[in-house]
């Protein structure tokens, strides 16, 4: 999951910056920084400081909790490549393998799940 927090900061600013039709480069000059600095920011490889997400939120009239307004995925979905080798694998199987095999993975996930559920 490393990066998937800055990538997801990156979207938000990027997305909250297009909303108000303000380019890179608008958005550099109001919080006083280098184009290269908010593609950074924006594709992730770099994390704000919070001095820059308070820059950002006031360049942008958002609130700092609007910049980190996102969900985090606890997951990713499968890419369609990985789902369809699965699905050929699966096709030269036998049928009790592939109920053995089902069974299994859906024990796997629900003790995945049962693990790793928020706690309240």
């Amino acid at each position: 999951m490393s990066g998937d927090i800055e990538k997801l900061i990156g979207c938000r600013i990027a997305q909250l910056r297009k909303d108000r039709e303000l380019t890179q480069a608008q958005l550099a000059e109001m919080i006083d920084t280098a184009v290269e600095t908010i593609s950074r920011l924006e594709r992730g490889v770099s994390v704000p400081s919070l001095r820059t997400i308070e820059k950002i939120s006031t360049a942008l009239h958002v609130r700092i909790r609007e910049l980190l307004d996102f969900e985090f995925p606890l997951h990713k979905k499968p890419s369609v490549r990985e789902s369809e080798k699965l699905l050929a694998l699966l096709q030269t199987k036998r049928p009790e393998d592939i109920r053995m095999a089902y069974r299994i993975l859906r024990t796997i996930f629900e003790q995945i799940e049962r693990d790793y559920r928020p706690k309240k």
